[in-house]
C-alpha cells in the first residue's frame, strides 16, 4: 500500500510533537539520546481508521497552531495543509479531557493523499501511531473509538523501534534528506 518505510500494509504513522522531547545533534547517536528523545515507555500500534477520523484528529491536533501544541501531528505517508487564517470552531468537549472536537472537520485542515493515494473520507486506512494517542491522549480522542475495534501492538516501545530502524533500516547513518523538512505539512496564514 505505502512506501516499504511504513512497512506492508501500512498507510501513514502519527506522533504527537509533545512526545518528542530532545533534538539529535548530528555526529553518533547514542541509546541516551533515544532516552532523551523519547523518555516515555510508549509503544506503536497499528489500527484502521476512517478518512473522516483522519481529517477529525488533523483538524483536532492543530487545533492550538499558530501557538505551539503538544498534539502537533508528526507524520509519514500523510500530506496535508493547515490553513490558520481560518479560526478553530470548538464543537463537542471530549470526554475526560479539556480539548473540544472540531466543529468543522476540514475547515482548517485539507489532507491531499495518506499512503501515497488521493484522500477519501469514506476510505479506510492503516495508521501506526502511539499507544498514547491510539487511547485518545492529548487532543486525539477521536482515534479512541477506532482503536476500540481492534489495535496491533507493534513493538516493546519507541526508543528500540527507532534504534532498530537507524542500526538495521538506515545502515547506522541518517541520510541527509532528513536534514531538511519533508514537505508533508503545508502551514498557511502565518
Amino acid at each position: 500500500k505505502a512506501s516499504t518505510s511504513l512497512g506492508t500494509g501500512v498507510d501513514a504513522v502519527i506522533v504527537n510533537s509533545g512526545g518528542i522531547r530532545a533534538s539529535i545533534p548530528a555526529g553518533d547517536i547514542t541509546k541516551r539520546m533515544l532516552n532523551d528523545v523519547y523518555p516515555y515507555d510508549n509503544v506503536l500500534v497499528r489500527m484502521d481508521v476512517t478518512g473522516a477520523q483522519l481529517l477529525e484528529t488533523l483538524e483536532a491536533s492543530t487545533q492550538g497552531i499558530p501557538e505551539p501544541i503538544g498534539a502537533f501531528p508528526q507524520v509519514e505517508g500523510i500530506t496535508f495543509t493547515l490553513d490558520t487564517s481560518v479560526p478553530y470552531e470548538r464543537g463537542e468537549q471530549y470526554p475526560d479531557s479539556t480539548y473540544h472536537a472540531p466543529a468543522k472537520p476540514g475547515s482548517r485542515v485539507t489532507i491531499t493523499d495518506v499512503g501515497g493515494k488521493g484522500f477519501d473520507l469514506n476510505a479506510t486506512y492503516s495508521l501506526v501511531t502511539l499507544e498514547f494517542i491510539a487511547n485518545g491522549g492529548d487532543t486525539y480522542y477521536c482515534l479512541k473509538e477506532a482503536a476500540s475495534r481492534g489495535l496491533d501492538r507493534m513493538s516493546s516501545n519507541v526508543r528500540d523501534t527507532i534504534g532498530d530502524y537507524l542500526e538495521d533500516g538506515l545502515g547506522g547513518v541518517v541520510p541527509e534528506r532528513y536534514a531538511t523538512p519533508q514537505g508533508r505539512i503545508t502551514i498557511l496564514g502565518q
